[in-house]
């Protein structure tokens, strides 16, 4: 069995994953989502069906809670020899009309309060409240969010779904591919990783009051209202507007843009789940 560890971002994916797809018949990844990610565009960008092991050390861990992969080190890891190997979907994203090649996600693609948060997240974990972050992420995440909510109006936008242009304009939007937002929390409660699809839940209206309400409803895993959310599914989605908006892609804040393509690529990821 060789190891091999990640030296910087993308040396996973561009690396690692391309090398290892020539004569390797399994990949264990050990981390956090991001890492998975990586060793997953890798193989999927060099062509290889290789069934992929996951045990999670990160802090959310949204697709080992998602296909119910044990977060202890033991029980993962007696899963690799226990477990079936699931064809799961990946998400593309594109965030520019000229861009020649699309990111992959596994999770999901955020815009609006939610990505504002996990913006704010990114910079207090970079700073100073970096060492209480590694020993206690949730605090960090709170604290964001209170800062988040009492900063500038989320930016509208038009959104259009496998072709078709949605009325009105939109304050946030999620395209998931995972039931799983954060520690067990469900923004998309219909998702499957396995179904083709992705789930768009896009709102509306906002304000502290909808904004808990969507929240409530993520904890007890139901659908948010649909006084003023949309949920539908969909594999083509595009965003734009005049004005940037905050973007989130699996955990991990994007640069501002006005213009995000989404689509989802159906059973790439080839990952060993429980039976």
């Amino acid at each position: 069995m060789d190891v091999f560890k990640t030296r910087f971002a993308g040396h996973a994916q561009h690396e690692l994953a391309p090398a290892l797809a020539r004569d390797t018949d399994m990949i264990v990844v050990i981390g956090g989502d991001g890492t998975l990610r990586e060793v997953a565009a890798g193989l999927i960008r060099a062509g290889a069906a290789i069934p992929v092991g996951f045990i999670p050390t990160g802090n959310a861990n949204v697709v080992a809670r998602d296909q119910g992969i044990p977060l202890q080190p033991d029980p993962a890891i007696s899963l690799l020899t226990i477990g079936r190997v699931k064809s799961l979907d990946v998400g593309t994203l594109r965030t520019h009309p000229q861009a020649e090649d699309s990111v992959l996600f596994l999770a999901m693609v955020e815009i609006g309060f939610g990505a504002r948060i996990v913006e704010l997240t990114h910079r207090l974990r970079s700073g100073r409240l970096k060492t209480l972050y590694r020993r206690w992420g949730d605090p960090v995440y709170v604290l964001a969010a209170l800062r988040a909510l009492a900063s500038p109006a989320e930016t509208s936008f038009q959104l259009c779904q496998d072709g078709l242009l949605l009325p009105g304009r939109f304050k946030a939007a999620i395209m998931a591919n995972t039931r799983c937002y954060a520690k067990g929390w469900a923004m998309a409660p219909h998702a499957h990783m396995d179904d083709g699809c992705l789930d768009l839940v896009a709102r509306r209206r906002t304000g502290p009051g909808i904004l808990l309400r969507t929240f409530h409803a993520a904890a007890r895993r139901t659908r948010p209202p649909q006084a003023f959310t949309r949920y539908h599914q969909g594999q083509w989605f595009r965003l734009q507007s005049g004005t940037p908006f905050t973007v989130q892609m699996d955990g991990d804040p994007l640069p501002a843009a006005n213009w995000l393509e989404i689509s989802v690529l159906p059973g790439k990821l080839q990952l060993i789940a429980p039976q």
